[in-house]
């Protein structure tokens, strides 16, 4: 009994503990799930904290963005108020104003399926094929859509004479080309119908090589060379004109030269259909002729013409204005007395930075010089590839560069550099030459002035230096318009500027639309070396100049530090 019983009691007492132990061990479990509950509760709550404060910080990035883009808005909705305002007062009161997106630029080949105004298939096949294109740029996917237009006639409500503002490089040479072409191929044209009136004769020269790129059949197109007219000595009356232009359709030539021609012979121009007035900001603000009163007066002999035309049904073709530049002419230059008929005024204005863009401060020429010849040593790599237009301000300053860069590289044996002078001293055969070996890099460094700023097509040039600069913001940004052209490389541009420069040239990067130009400069204790050898080379640079004058030797001809020695005896 009494073991029977201390068992018992012996098992219940084991079972009593158990339920204990178990007891406690369930009181722990749950204490630990209450303290994960309450641990996950803690982190939903502070996870839901940090959505809202997530939530927030998005809301309040969300307005600031909002904020900036009406803002933004709201500047750009005043440019274009104010580049309104700005044409018309320079242009005509009740133009209509285009503006040119980059999204516009349509394929060459879908042209014809997706506009209604076609283009000749030759056209199209020669753009692809002759000149490698694929696509219209966004000028001339605008602009040709109305210019085409007029084959048909004046007639049709959306055309009118054109105004074409567009940045140097992005194709309103070809734009009006393939214009007046498409409209040879269409009329079958036998008549002088188009005239092409430019600032310079290089600009004269690379439009007549695009048109003869087209190699157009029966189409002819002349410049007016005076060697071929006869003249008296006040070159008031050429005799022979009609003989010498009786087969021509198109003529390309300068104002200068054309009034000449035109005053004494307006009967020649009754056919006319285009005009055409490329670099017209530089031929209205710096042209001796009156190109207002020239155009004014070929629009009534071509209007008198057409009026007197018996064939009521024939379409009538009163004069096509094709105004063209990169830059707006100013109110002072006074376009508004054009006879302009439902003028259409196109414009672009960039919205990035075609080139890398720097000044440095120079005090004179000889600052100038050092800075120049350290850039060209130590900061310009690939020199085999270089293409560099070294802008001046005259003839005098342009050749005075080009014999101290000369005799600078002679005298320091470097001969990585080819460096020619582009003046309008040279023969025209020289010249084309010069300009022909720059433009396929046999010259590396051609030195000029604003003679080729404008309109000329430099494909591979990599650097624009203004070591001059212009008096007037527009010229600077013909200058650096040689760079970065369409299906050219991105350049340089260093310009070398004194203190009271520098308006001109931010005046000329808000034109681009360029907020900020970078400072560059050296440290003197670097330009020392070439400091003192420009100062040693002083004496023989300016004899060199003076025995030109005098005759002895030839200007713009290379001539080595070694050969002016036994020349100058220096």
């Amino acid at each position: 009994m009494k073991g029977s019983f201390f068992i018992n009691h012996l098992e219940r007492f084991s079972n009593d503990e158990m339920l204990r132990k178990e007891n406690f061990d369930e009181l722990v479990r749950i204490d630990i799930e209450e303290n994960n509950k309450k641990i996950i509760s803690c982190d939903n709550i502070n996870d839901s904290n940090n959505n809202s404060n997530n939530s927030n910080n998005n809301n309040n990035n969300n307005n600031v963005d909002d904020l900036i883009m009406k803002k933004e808005l709201k500047k750009e909705k005043k440019r274009k108020k104010k580049k309104i305002e700005q044409i018309r007062n320079s242009l005509s009161s009740n133009c209509r104003v285009i503006e040119i997106n980059d999204d516009d630029e349509i394929k060459i080949l879908d042209w014809n399926n997706i506009k209604s105004t076609k283009i000749n298939e030759y056209i199209i096949n020669s753009l692809i094929t002759k000149f490698h294109f694929n696509n219209f740029l966004a000028c001339q996917s605008n602009v040709l859509e109305y210019l085409l237009l007029y084959k048909y006639g004046s007639s049709c409500l959306k055309s009118g004479d054109i105004y074409i503002e567009v940045p140097t490089g992005l194709g309103k040479t070809l734009c009006y080309i393939i214009c007046i072409i498409d409209y040879f191929l269409y009329n079958n044209e036998n008549t002088l119908y188009c005239l092409i009136l430019t600032a310079t004769d290089e600009l004269v020269n690379q439009i007549m090589n695009v048109i003869n790129i087209f190699e157009i059949k029966n189409l002819k197109c002349m410049n007016i060379d005076m060697k071929n007219f006869h003249s008296n000595i006040y070159f008031d009356e050429i005799i022979n004109h009609k003989k010498m232009l009786s087969d021509c359709n198109i003529l390309v030539t300068t104002t200068k030269k054309f009034e000449g021609l035109f005053y004494s012979n307006e009967d020649i121009f009754m056919n006319l259909k285009f005009v055409i007035i490329d670099e017209v900001d530089k031929i209205v603000a710096y042209s001796q002729c009156n190109i207002c009163s020239i155009v004014n007066s070929l629009t009534y002999i071509v209007k008198k013409h057409q009026n007197n035309c018996s064939n009521i049904y024939k379409p009538k073709y009163f004069l096509q204005k094709v105004l063209v530049s990169a830059t707006l002419c100013k109110v002072s230059d006074n376009l508004m007395s054009l006879d302009l008929y439902r003028p259409i005024f196109f414009y672009y204005i960039l919205n990035y930075k075609r080139n890398e863009e720097f000044y440095f401060f120079t005090k004179n020429k000889y600052s100038k010089m050092y800075t120049l010849i350290k850039l060209l040593l130590d900061d310009i790599p690939n020199k085999d590839m270089l293409s560099m237009l070294i802008f001046c301000g005259d003839e005098d300053s342009s050749h005075t560069l080009y014999r101290y860069l000369t005799i600078y590289f002679s005298y320091k044996n470097n001969n990585n550099y080819s460096i020619k002078e582009y003046s309008r001293q040279l023969s025209n055969k020289v010249k084309k030459k010069i300009l022909t070996n720059f433009l396929n890099q046999k010259v590396h460094i051609l030195i000029c002035n604003d003679n080729i700023s404008r309109g000329l097509d430099t494909v591979n040039v990599n650097y624009v230096i203004n070591f001059d600069m212009p008096k007037h913001y527009n010229v600077l940004t013909h200058r650096i318009g040689r760079l970065a052209r369409y299906n050219s490389r991105r350049g340089t541009v260093y310009h070398f500027i004194k203190k009271s420069e520098n308006i001109i040239m931010n005046k000329s990067a808000k034109q681009r639309n360029i907020n900020l130009i970078e400072q560059k400069r050296f440290k003197k204790n670097t330009l020392i070396d070439i400091k003192n050898n420009i100062m040693n080379l002083k004496k023989i640079v300016k004899n060199t100049i003076h025995m030109e004058s005098k005759e002895k030797i030839k200007p713009h001809k290379f001539y080595s530090y070694d050969d002016l020695i036994k020349l100058i005896g220096t």
